[in-house]
């Protein structure tokens, strides 16, 4: 399979204005293209031959006559997101306007801060499978996914359709065949997330860290997710320690590194190994208590230097252990403290977050193919 042909520009213009509108007409489409009403009427035709939109309504105006309202086709096809994360794996199927239309969820069955999961791509090739089979007469055919991989991609490209190397990954999915399958970094992709699913108006900028396993940033600038020259933007497990533990910012702030400052077993399974951590130290266990507040000042002291030189509009805190509300808010009485600005704040996508933004990453690169900005 290959992605669709592009189309004519202004039906391409045309496609990317519906779906920012959810539907218009075609008076409305052409005011917005600021082109005749008979050159929007053309590119509707293409747009309905390709099976793209549709005509969802009809609206009676003031003077008697109706207008046709036209939104994205009910089969136009779909994309996928897919999170191969540590804990759970994740299946998220959304339209070309970003809608969610399915999901599946297969928990890892001993999860611990390991990255490594037996069989996960197999895992995910099946649930994708399956999602297909259930879209297939209501949503129209698969066109692409994108992956959330835990670590740094430096050029975002189609699989499928160049020479990679990634073969244990195109293996797996060959059998489901989606037209494009492309990979960005996990904690990217939360962040892509916030763009277009974070509830409110979306912000112009954003310094998403994530801890959990690993230890990550992603930043969004002017609306824009910062990848880098190499795709390393963000990658800053490899910084000192801003605190008294650990060599690095990883070693320091991961799951492994609080975990073992508590003397508690890093490889024990989670997420009970944090729900035991954080119990204890609310029953006075010094130790416990300690290495959560070593944590808290270390994320903050983080903060303190990443915002320096970003000033985002907005802190997110995200993954298992970044996530917790208990260590959210010692985070953020210590960046009230030591006077650390903007004040993190909680992620209200929850683990949701990374395969919510490779479904809309996936939905953009297919829509970058089919209608390109020229």
């Amino acid at each position: 399979m290959t992605l669709p042909e592009p189309l004519a520009e202004t039906a391409g213009r045309a496609l990317r204005a519906l779906l920012e509108r959810e539907h218009a007409t075609r008076p409305e489409l052409a005011d917005a293209l600021r082109v005749t009403k008979q050159t929007v009427s053309a590119a509707i035709v293409e747009l309905e031959e390709r099976g793209l939109v549709e005509a969802v309504a009809v609206q009676q105006g003031h003077t008697g006559r109706s207008a046709v309202r036209y939104g994205l086709h009910r089969s136009a096809g779909w994309v996928a997101g897919i999170d191969l994360g540590s804990a759970r794996l994740r299946v998220a199927a959304a339209r070309l306007d970003g809608t969610v239309v399915a999901e599946r969820l297969v928990p890892n069955p001993a999860p611990t801060v390991s990255r490594d999961w037996p069989d996960q791509l197999e895992v995910a090739a099946h649930a994708l499978a399956d999602v297909a089979q259930e879209l297939s007469e209501s949503q129209g055919g698969l066109l692409g996914a994108a992956i959330a991989v835990p670590r740094a991609v430096p050029v975002r490209r189609d699989l499928l359709g160049s020479d990679a190397d990634d073969e244990r990954l195109l293996a797996a999915l060959a059998p489901v065949a989606p037209a494009a399958v492309w990979t960005e970094n996990d904690v990217n992709c939360e962040a892509i997330a916030q763009l277009r699913y974070r509830p409110g108006s979306a912000p112009r900028s954003v310094l998403h860290l994530h801890i959990g396993a690993g230890v990550g940033v992603a930043l969004i600038v002017e609306g824009t997710i910062l990848r880098g020259a190499r795709g390393r933007a963000g990658e800053i497990k490899a910084l000192a320690s801003p605190i008294a533990r650990g060599r690095t910012v990883e070693d320091a702030l991961s799951i492994a590194g609080l975990l073992d400052a508590a003397g508690h077993s890093p490889a024990a399974p989670l997420p009970g190994a944090l729900d035991d951590l954080f119990a204890a130290a609310t029953t006075g266990d010094s130790a416990a208590e300690s290495a959560i507040a070593d944590e808290a000042t270390g994320i903050v002291l983080l903060l303190r230097d990443l915002t320096a030189v970003v000033d985002p509009d907005l802190v997110v805190l995200s993954g298992a252990l970044g996530a917790r509300r208990e260590l959210h808010g010692r985070v953020v009485a210590e960046c009230r403290r030591l006077g650390v600005e903007p004040v993190p704040a909680e992620d209200p996508l929850g683990d949701a977050a990374p395969v919510l933004g490779a479904a809309s990453l996936a939905a953009d690169l297919v829509l970058d193919a089919i209608a390109p900005v020229r």
